[in-house]
């Protein structure tokens, strides 16, 4: 707050007012993004759709697989991104490769399957042309029935950029795209403590969604509206005194404190929520004599002396990782929630075909555990008795979000979702204003434009 009680939107809310510039914790200079509204054509128009797929998806990093799901020669996994399909696969000398699922004769899909195995390469099951791991082309059925004319073009699969960060791999369909590392700003620096390399995908729910891939980015680019639609998890989360930075590359980043309730409740002494807290970090709340500000801390040095007695090392964490969600957005799709006991990662993809609909991932993961005592933060749905020890690897189920099962919070998402996007389309809506609670909203549509306009 200012001197005179109004909201800084330059500053917001520093989760450390004290944190050295140098520090992790450290607020980020004010980007300005204006304050025009977001033009709602971009949310349902069919031409929208199409430009984003010459301008912005074969340009920008995707994420396709974890380097520990192609562990052998010949391990593939499969990622689409709107019409596009590619084959993730190691090569005989271990290195990650990426090829267009195409084959390059007829243009069939040379693989259907989510994941396998094919140390023999890929043949393509229209007419048994076969392509060795790296991608050259190793048998042409009958080649002597084709004139040598035909084959004078090169008969290889389409490769394209790979390359991996904390066991991330990503791909790019742009030659001249800046590296991974150089787009992902202060996250690698960031995320270091957290390890992620080591941890393992615990669980993966997806779903189609009714809404264009932009409302479900802006929605979860905000805590603005958790009170109306999540109001069961303010007890234990403020969401209103959040600090936002704005980083270059529509990166940007929200940290919230948990351990500590909304200043929107004003309920005197301990409520239910974070009682419950405590009594998962061994704090007794009835012998607590502290008052319920003093929560969060107490909370924090439980944590520290639970992993001193579970073998974990907390010594890189700085005192707020170890209660607060630091949540990353990697334009254009990517947010995640990073806390010492595992990642909520949420991967937003569009529809090949319909502007109205998108692919919705929920991901969990976690450094593999034998003990059910450390649990990532309940909002990120993990249900009860869960396998956390990593030692099988979660398959993607597949959900109707009608039916529920993403989680208590993500499935009321869902259904908030796809009104917004029916009353989006309506002719007495002009277009998104922006409190400065949702900037990075603003920001990530500011990158979004540049790429649109050619400029990115």
């Amino acid at each position: 707050m200012t001197e005179d009680g109004q909201y800084d939107y330059r500053l917001t809310w520093p989760v450390n007012p004290e944190a050295p510039a140098d520090s992790y914790e450290a607020k980020a200079p004010y980007v300005d993004n204006g304050t025009a509204p977001i033009s709602p054509e971009r949310y349902y128009s069919a031409e929208y759709m199409e430009a984003e797929r010459r301008l912005l998806w074969p340009r920008v990093w995707n994420w396709a697989a974890r380097e520990e799901d192609i562990t052998d020669a010949g391990d593939y996994v499969t990622f689409e991104i709107g019409r596009e399909s590619f084959i993730i696969t190691r090569d005989e000398t271990g290195a990650i490769r990426a090829y267009a699922n195409v084959c390059p004769h007829r243009g069939n899909r040379l693989v259907s399957d989510e994941e396998g195995s094919r140390p023999g390469g890929f043949t393509c099951p229209f007419h048994n042309w076969n392509f060795g791991l790296d991608g050259k082309v190793a048998r042409v059925t009958d080649r002597e029935t084709f004139r040598p004319e035909a084959l004078c073009r090169s008969m290889d699969l389409a490769e394209v950029r790979c390359e991996s960060w904390e066991g991330f791999v990503f791909i790019n369909m742009d030659e001249n795209a800046p590296p991974l590392i150089e787009t992902l700003g202060p996250l690698p620096a960031h995320a270091r403590p957290y390890r992620l390399k080591d941890m393992r995908i615990m669980r993966r729910v997806q779903a189609v969604w009714e809404a264009n891939w932009k409302i479900g980015v802006d929605g979860f680019n905000e805590a603005y509206h958790v009170h109306a639609i999540h109001p069961q998890i303010l007890p234990v989360f403020n969401d209103y005194n959040a600090q936002i930075d704005l980083y270059p590359n529509g990166m940007s980043r929200m940290v919230t404190k948990f351990a500590t309730e909304s200043p929107r409740m004003g309920q005197e002494g301990l409520n239910a929520g974070l009682r419950a807290t405590m009594i998962e970090v061994g704090l007794d709340p009835d012998t607590f004599e502290g008052s319920k500000g003093d929560v969060r801390k107490a909370i924090q040095a439980a944590k520290r002396q639970r992993a001193e007695a579970l073998g974990l090392d907390y010594s890189g964490f700085l005192d707020n990782q170890l209660t607060d969600d630091w949540n990353y957005a990697i334009f254009p799709n990517i947010q995640m929630g990073i806390h010492p006991e595992g990642v909520s990662m949420l991967y937003f993809r569009p529809h090949a075909t319909d502007p109205r609909k998108f692919i919705f991932d929920v991901i969990v993961m976690m450094h593999p555990q034998e003990s059910p005592e450390i649990l990532p933060p309940a909002y990120m749905g993990l249900p009860e008795g869960w396998d956390i020890s990593g030692r099988e690897k979660a398959e993607i189920q597949h959900i109707d979000w009608r039916e529920g099962g993403l989680g208590e919070v993500f499935d009321q998402d869902s259904s908030l979702f796809a009104e917004v996007q029916r009353a989006i389309e309506s002719r007495f809506f002009r277009g998104s204003i922006l409190s400065e609670q949702e900037q990075r909203i603003g920001h990530f549509h500011a990158e979004l434009d540049r790429y649109m306009t050619g400029k990115g």
